[in-house]
């Protein structure tokens, strides 16, 4: 378990050399492809950084971000790909939608996350939660499997909406029932009028709008997805120390701990929604003295003070992932595996749903 907090802005950190590397963007305009509409969650998360690495990036340039909506991100990555320049003035900011689109094998992608210089990750958590006339006990999965019926939202199966599906299949609560078409902001609402059972919320919106309603008796509380650590070892979350992780409420419910294809997809699931929740890389031929310049960057800024002080209201409390540290991730969420497929397609089906990953 994590002492406090406190370490949340140290960072896990691979770099090839501690040297600093020789480049300067002294006079140039870095642009950060984002490939989604303006005031979105991605715009808002690089928006963040922009003024600190115009102060940390050798030569202070100015960085902008360009905003290419559509096709759940693929139209902006894909530009991004066919337009890669190399000089360290040209990256790409992604989401979790952008690595789902890859890891699916969607037929509309043509970049390659796992092939970019990856700058770094920022991650995320995920946190499931219910009505107290649903279940009084926090972190008690009991009273909702012994419904008849529990409904939560499901905005697309083809989105890492799938992933719900999964979970909530895995802990043996069959009587429940995803809403399509219901988005995550949607169904909170519809949550709160009583209207469904189960419902969720990222870091963000968990401490911005969840923790109080848990605190005042009026939510319980039931799970994280979890935290995976450096080692593959999973802890629970720094700013919720007493709710259980997926992985501990699975093997409390099926008296058996994550195993084998279990295991396999629980950890690609993490990968893509939580450490790889937002990312950003340079193209593929990006020199290595310039990859540095931007990590070198990016682990001044996790030691500002000012970033330390803000960054926890704007990003959430996770160390941020930088450089080759990245890399295992984000092979882990682009590269699923048969058995991690099968898994996925047999939730979707057995909820009625007619999406299918593609092989």
């Amino acid at each position: 378990m994590l002492k406090s907090t406190a370490i949340a802005f140290t960072i896990s950190i691979g770099l090839a050399s501690a040297a600093l590397a020789e480049c300067n963007f002294e006079g140039e305009t870095i642009t950060i492809v984002v490939p989604f509409g303006e005031g979105g969650g991605t715009s808002q998360t690089f928006g963040f950084f922009q003024p600190y690495l115009q102060k940390y990036l050798p030569g202070s340039p100015l960085i902008q971000m360009l905003n290419v909506p559509g096709g759940g991100s693929m139209k902006g990555a894909n530009q991004f790909h066919n337009n890669q320049v190399v000089d360290g003035t040209y990256l790409l900011a992604t989401s979790t939608s952008t690595v789902l689109n890859q890891a699916a094998g969607n037929p509309l992608v043509e970049y390659d996350l796992g092939a970019y210089k990856p700058v770094a990750l920022i991650e995320s958590n995920v946190h499931w939660f219910t009505s107290p006339t649903v279940s009084a006990t926090a972190y008690d999965l009991g009273p909702l499997k012994e419904r008849s019926l529990n409904l939560f939202a499901l905005n697309s199966p083809s989105s890492a909406d799938m992933f719900h599906v999964w979970i909530i299949n895995k802990l043996g609560l069959d009587n429940a029932r995803p809403i399509p078409g219901l988005s995550s902001s949607n169904g909170y609402q519809a949550f709160l009028r009583g209207e469904i059972q189960l419902s969720s919320h990222g870091t963000a919106n968990y401490l911005r709008q969840v923790k109080q309603g848990i605190d005042a008796g009026e939510i319980t509380d039931l799970m994280t997805l979890g935290w995976i650590q450096p080692d593959g070892s999973i802890e629970r979350v720094p700013y919720a120390p007493d709710t259980p992780t997926f992985a501990e409420q699975f093997e409390t419910m099926t008296g058996a701990p994550l195993s084998d294809d279990d295991l396999d997809t629980y950890m690609a699931i993490n990968a893509i929604w939580n450490q790889a929740s937002k990312a950003l890389f340079l193209p593929t031929e990006t020199s290595d003295e310039i990859v540095q310049c931007w990590t070198n960057a990016f682990a001044e800024i996790v030691k500002d003070a000012d970033f330390i002080a803000e960054a926890p209201n704007r990003l959430g409390p996770f160390p941020l992932i930088i450089g080759d540290d990245a890399r295992p991730v984000m092979a882990r969420a682009t590269s699923l595996s048969d058995g991690v497929v099968d898994q996925l397609n047999t939730a979707l089906k057995a909820n009625g749903l007619s999406y299918r990953i593609e092989r």
